[in-house]
């Protein structure tokens, strides 16, 4: 009789590459060593530590223990995202140690391409200065706060990017940022700045980083209430054609959609955007703003679409039509579409459905009073993936999973997660011989995340 460890060695990475659980690719690891050949690799690729795993300080200092003592295995490596590092542990040796073993580490990381490192205060100038050292390193998302433990001029050892993200940086970080995107070259092809309100991004600033940003194609600002229509141009401007992904998120009141818009239709139009997502402002003429994005996605294969609002003049029917305006403007490329906190009634719902014919993903907000019409107005979407739905009105009266499965078993089997607020769940298939009639039944399953709470997966904050 055939066992497991009898099949052929061409089929083992294809049984490698559906496992994403950490702790499933280690078990295979123990297997014996062939199953660790296979499994090491995809074990190492991409290692991640949230603040909110089991014992997240534990788990840091083994990892770069290992990384540090193991170099054969950090050569593995191609993305670490550390999104909790103790700031102190124990003694002052204790600490000291985890931080040699840091520095050690990330120099041994030879293959390392993207890093995450948002903890606050917990980046210092030798962990920089290691992963200058990365030479194949080309994506990282960094905290801005600098202050007391590291210099904003060691971040210019960081060169050759193409994706650079920062969070909440801090005034000197931002002044030092035109002499980095200098120094790192004609490389860089995304920006990401996320602020809180941070009044120190200006129009200013993007216009004296512009001129070192001539291959950028995506561009996403949040939290700059200082940044107009005119500071977004002066940066897309020299490469507009090109331009695939823009996000502008809580940005001035005094921002002129349709100043952009102008301003793209003059330079030809952004004929390569496929991913935009915006807010709507809280005090501006709607049909001013709703016209003024058309424009600016007017010549666009837009793909990805996304927008939120959580207090704005757009509401009601102006709601419907503004989804309508932009499902009629691009429904045959449309993938990804999401209404945030903007309320569709059942008839827009069912525009999307029907006319948005490659249509994967579907996030949206609608009232509950819709929800047994809502099934079979799902079903019209032939290849849809992921739903996820946040109701308004009245609480539901019976658990969310229930209405759930409802919606699934009536939609297309294309659908393979569905989340109701702030639930999540896998559609699975179970298939059984009844009388010698093969059939399938969909379920639900507990969602295989090992980075993300499932409540994150719906709720946008």
């Amino acid at each position: 009789m055939a066992c497991f460890q009898d099949l052929p060695l061409e089929l083992l990475p294809l049984l490698v590459a559906n496992l994403i659980s950490p702790a499933h690719l280690a078990s295979l690891c123990l297997v014996n060593r062939t199953f660790y050949v296979f499994a090491v690799s995809e074990l190492y690729d991409r290692i991640c530590i949230y603040a909110w795993y089991h014992s997240p300080t534990s788990r840091v200092t083994q990892l770069f223990r290992t990384l540090a003592e193991r170099p054969n295995l950090a050569r593995l490596v191609h993305q670490l995202e550390i999104r909790h590092f103790p700031k102190a542990c124990g003694p002052d040796y204790v600490y000291e140690q985890l931080m040699d073993w840091c520095i050690k580490g990330l120099e041994n990381c030879v293959q390392l391409k993207s890093c995450t490192w948002t903890r606050d205060g917990s980046l210092t100038s030798g962990i920089l200065k290691s992963l200058g050292k990365c030479t194949e390193l080309n994506a990282i998302a960094l905290n801005g706060r600098h202050s007391g433990h590291h210099e904003p001029r060691d971040l210019i050892q960081l060169l050759h990017l193409r994706n650079i993200s920062l969070i909440m940086p801090t005034i000197p970080v931002l002044e030092i940022l035109p002499c980095w995107l200098q120094a790192t070259g004609q490389s860089l092809t995304s920006l990401t700045l996320i602020c809180k309100g941070n009044v120190h991004v200006t129009d200013t600033l993007l216009e004296s980083m512009s001129q070192y940003l001539p291959q950028l194609e995506h561009l996403n600002l949040a939290g700059c209430p200082r940044v107009t229509n005119g500071g977004v141009w002066s940066v897309i401007r020299n490469n507009a054609r090109n331009f695939k992904g823009l996000s502008l998120e809580s940005l001035s009141p005094a921002f002129d959609m349709s100043a952009l818009g102008g301003a793209c239709e003059k330079a030809g139009g952004l004929r390569s955007l496929r991913s935009f997502t915006l807010s709507v402002p809280l005090e501006q003429a709607a049909d001013a703003w709703m016209n003024g994005t058309m424009s600016v996605l007017e010549e666009s294969p837009l793909e990805f679409f996304q927008v939120y609002a959580p207090n704005s003049a757009l509401q009601g029917a102006l709601v419907d039509q503004f989804c309508v305006r932009i499902v009629d403007q691009h429904r045959d490329h449309l993938v990804r579409f999401s209404f945030h906190r903007l309320q569709l009634s059942l008839d827009a719902i069912d525009y999307v459905c029907l006319n948005c014919t490659k249509l994967e993903q579907l996030f949206m907000v609608t009232n509950h009073a819709e929800i047994a019409s809502l099934a079979p107005t799902l079903a019209q979407a032939k290849h849809l993936r992921i739903l996820h739905i946040n109701f308004t009105g009245q609480p539901m009266l019976c658990t969310p999973s229930i209405h759930a499965l409802d919606i699934v078993r009536q939609c297309n089997p294309t659908l393979c997660q569905v989340g109701i607020e702030t639930k999540v769940w896998n559609v699975e298939r179970r298939v059984s011989v009844v009388e010698g009639i093969v059939q399938v039944d969909r379920f639900l399953a507990e969602i295989e995340s090992p980075d993300i709470p499932e409540q994150f997966l719906v709720v946008r904050t």
